[in-house]
């Protein structure tokens, strides 16, 4: 059959199928008219027959007609799929790139130093250097004075004489 040949025949089938309301009716009448009105399931039982098929024939044809657009259908659902995938695909790219619009990304390599906080009272439970947080004095009534656990420098027991 010529390609755009089977569009000719379109409506008339539509219109059987319509008429009887659904496939398995439809392949019964498509089957009933080959029956009733060609040779379709008469069989050559003689060489000098001049009408009919051989045994298993008929049944051959259709079903080489049917596996050949069965194998149709199976491309056009796997070339569906593919089509579904890329515009979700699409789709996925274009929400990620809508995103990285609306929230730009610092560049790399700016850092913000934080040091430690005074409004606390001091170092005592303030984090120390990497996160560490240093130890607590313990409350035996001598506790170090400020600045000694800071790795300050020695202060001098008597004060300084100022010059004069």
């Amino acid at each position: 059959m010529e390609p755009g040949a089977a569009e000719l025949y379109d409506q008339a089938l539509l219109g059987i199928l319509q008429h009887v309301g659904n496939v398995q009716d439809f392949l019964r009448v498509l089957f009933g008219f080959l029956y009733r009105k060609t040779d379709f399931y008469r069989l050559l039982r003689h060489p000098s027959d001049r009408m009919g098929f051989p045994p298993g024939a008929a049944q051959a044809l259709v079903l080489q007609v049917f596996t050949a657009f069965e194998h149709m259908a199976r491309q056009d659902d796997e070339k569906r799929r593919k089509e579904l995938e890329e515009k979700a695909r699409k789709e996925a790219e274009e929400a990620v790139a809508a995103a990285a619009e609306q929230e730009p990304v610092p560049a790399p390599g700016q850092e913000v130093e934080v040091g430690p906080s005074m409004d606390s009272g001091g170092l005592q439970g303030a984090p120390g250097p990497q996160g560490a947080v240093p130890e607590v004095a313990p409350s035996s009534g001598e506790a170090e004075p400020l600045g000694a656990y800071a790795g300050a420098a020695e202060l001098p027991k008597e004060p300084l004489a100022l010059p004069k």
